[in-house]
């Protein structure tokens, strides 16, 4: 079959638009192939530091040793500066090391390099409680849950932050102790939804309603059957329905409660509120 010069000229256009199109994608296959291959070679080295630093567990480490361990961490931020995962390795090393102001010079560079990073963010939140900077510890957990809203830990973190810190948070953020609770009640109950099977995030959540101004007694009742599901400490959680119960004026509901705990320890207690039970009106 004879192609017209028109047609020849259209066909080669074609092939060179083809030819054009798979050199632009080879480049990005191979390109993201070279980034995984260098991902992979930095967290074999990672993984190497990591192995080098368990041995300073042994109490009769000497000093040269642990120093060995650190130039190795420091190597690997030269090789891979731009590599957050790299940045990260060493702040932790730094930071379990008593070296905070480096640790948290190192997490400062992750940040720079991937802003959105959530596990650069919580660790710089950690980093700050530590050292006593608690808004700007308050600040990098709200951003880890930005980045990261999935992650339990950073709700339980920053509702931790919020509700026992509060003091330090109100006059930075300029808002009442009333709507820090709420904000504090809200990420618990997400860390709590996220990890429904994590008996400290339950237990953190239904004890913040006795903080509250004006809590909701019916969901702090849901919160602590949720914790009496989970744990072994039975008894405690039966004490806690009890008040929770009280409180809401369940008579009956409360002194069943109440004689569903048979752990002696809890008897003073458990003769109050059985008082404050019979003195509510059926």
């Amino acid at each position: 079959m004879l192609i017209s010069s028109r047609g020849r000229g259209n066909w080669s256009k074609c092939k060179r638009a083809a030819a054009t199109l798979f050199i632009l994608l080879f480049t990005l296959v191979l390109a993201h192939a070279q980034s995984i291959g260098a991902s992979v070679k930095t967290w074999i080295e990672i993984k190497s530091a990591h192995k080098a630093a368990a041995a300073l567990a042994n109490p009769n480490v000497t000093a040269k040793e642990r120093l060995r361990v650190e130039q190795i961490y420091y190597q690997l931020v030269r090789d891979h500066p731009q590599s957050v995962p790299a940045q990260n390795a060493l702040a932790a090393f730094l930071w379990k090391n008593g070296e905070a102001e480096a640790a948290v010079e190192h997490w400062r560079i992750a940040q720079g390099i991937e802003p959105a990073n959530a596990e650069t963010a919580n660790s710089l939140g950690v980093a700050y409680l530590g050292l006593g900077r608690v808004p700007d510890a308050a600040e990098q957990f709200r951003l880890a849950i930005h980045s990261e809203a999935a992650n339990s830990l950073y709700h339980f973190n920053l509702a931790n932050v919020e509700f026992v810190l509060r003091r330090d948070l109100t006059a930075a953020w300029k808002i009442d102790s009333a709507e820090l609770l709420q904000r504090a009640l809200f990420e618990f109950r997400e860390a709590s939804r996220l990890a429904p099977m994590n008996l400290e995030y339950a237990r953190a959540y239904a004890e913040t309603f006795y903080g509250m101004p004006n809590p909701a007694w019916e969901d702090a009742q849901i919160a602590w059957q949720h914790y009496l599901e989970l744990s072994t400490d039975r008894n405690f959680a039966y004490l806690q329905l009890a008040r929770v119960s009280l409180k809401r004026h369940k008579k009956a509901e409360a002194l069943s409660f109440l004689d569903k705990i048979s752990d002696p320890s809890y008897s003073e207690v458990k003769e109050k509120l059985r008082k404050q039970a019979e003195a509510l009106y059926p």
